[in-house]
């Protein structure tokens, strides 16, 4: 039987294929590079198309996501013994790569060797079905690229012709200009199950909560909570964005933030959220205590205070800070918590809001509140009721029958 630690670990392909920043004329890039630091060729030039080719410029973050799902794809191929331009007309190939993505086991050598009955959570490194549609869909782009750019012959990605359903029409914003009653959709990319994302309960966020101790994390959990950001956009807030007159903050799209933060949204599409008093009370405190005593060169809202490496302090906060964060208190308090969670949680609380007065929900408002283009994406993925959320609102227009028939 083969001992588990002679097993290669996931370790030695971070160390084999790097993800590694460079600032180029298209400013704050991701790439992938080998063990000798050499760009991986194909991959450098396709993110440098997508971010010279964008309409507006893809967020640094987003490239670096962009590399983590290629990284997977690289890693297959050297195990492998395969390039890029091999999967010429491969399908096969691809199919291959979806059943390694599928295995938990996947960096793992002579898995037919392993003990089973030993250590399973050690060794265990499974993906979603999201994940793993979002790499094959890194993929699928990547090879797109490769064909219109005659790298290759034949795209290895299949495509099948599928209805276009009702909920597909109501997802897209331009259906009315679309004739055609069929879309060509992935062929290797599964079926999503429909869940729930969590939602944060009241009691456990006061105990979360409790347990920060510093002011500008305690108004960090606050402001995801009762102002729905998202992580990149609250870590682009500058000073300037505050408006204490009109108690809220500005959401605005800049390409250059030195943290690499971007709000989604992009070029003219700036948006005010209004934010509960005593929390901008909260944020003028914090401005004239943490972030005044960090000496801060820089007029980002949220920045590195109380660190025992000085030099840090006053840097703009990353999303690798803020994540870790959130992991910290997490495992301080036993209640996993983490940035999007708040902003499903903010959602779902203002619906349930008019529910509770017995009025018609107001979509639109919670809609463009939280920044998105489509009432769709707002009704289906951020607003999780409750059966007795159901069950209030049955009432309520039964109630309000009554008093019709009555009137």
């Amino acid at each position: 039987m083969a001992d588990i630690k002679n097993i290669t670990p996931k370790a030695k392909w971070h160390s084999i294929v790097r993800i590694e920043k460079a600032y180029t004329d298209l400013g704050l890039m991701y790439y992938l590079v080998d063990e000798n630091y050499n760009f991986i060729s194909l991959i450098k030039e396709y993110l440098n198309m997508i971010q010279a080719r964008s309409e507006r410029e893809v967020s640094p973050n987003t490239v670096k996501s962009y590399c983590y799902q290629l990284w997977y794809f690289v890693v297959f191929l050297k195990i492998k013994g395969l390039e890029i331009l091999d999967l010429d007309g491969k399908p096969y190939r691809l199919a291959e790569f979806k059943l390694w993505l599928k295995n938990p086991y996947r960096f793992y050598e002579n898995i037919e060797l392993l003990n089973y009955d030993t250590e399973l959570d050690y060794l265990e490194d499974s993906l979603s079905i999201s994940t793993i549609n979002g790499i094959i869909s890194r993929v699928s782009s990547l090879y797109l690229w490769l064909k219109a750019s005659n790298r290759i012959k034949e795209n290895p990605v299949i495509y099948q012709s599928v209805m276009v359903s009702q909920s597909m029409r109501d997802k897209d914003m331009l259906t009315h200009t679309r004739h055609s009653r069929t879309i060509q959709v992935n062929a290797l990319k599964s079926k999503v199950p429909k869940t729930i994302p969590k939602t944060v309960k009241e009691k456990d966020f006061k105990k979360f909560l409790n347990n920060v101790n510093l002011l500008r994390d305690k108004i960090i959990l606050l402001c995801l909570k009762e102002g729905g950001f998202r992580s990149n956009e609250l870590l682009g807030i500058h000073l300037e964005d505050i408006d204490f007159a009109e108690q809220g903050v500005w959401v605005r799209f800049r390409p250059d933030n030195t943290n690499g933060s971007r709000a989604k949204a992009g070029y003219g599409r700036d948006r005010f959220v209004h934010l509960p008093v005593d929390l901008m009370t909260l944020i003028d405190r914090y401005i004239s205590s943490e972030w005044i005593n960090s000496n801060s060169d820089n007029d980002f809202l949220f920045i590195v205070v109380n660190s025992n490496t000085l030099s840090d302090n006053g840097n703009a906060m990353t999303k690798s800070t803020l994540d870790s964060m959130f992991k910290y208190y997490s495992k301080k308090t036993q209640i996993k918590i983490h940035p999007h969670m708040l902003r499903h949680t903010h959602a779902t609380e203002l619906a349930r809001e008019y529910i509770s007065k017995g009025e018609q929900i107001n979509w639109e408002y919670i809609s463009k509140r939280l920044g998105h283009s489509s009432v769709t994406t707002t009704i289906e993925t951020y607003a999780h009721l409750k059966p007795e959320d159901y069950k209030k609102e049955y009432q309520r227009l039964q109630e309000y029958k009554k008093q019709k028939k009555k009137g």
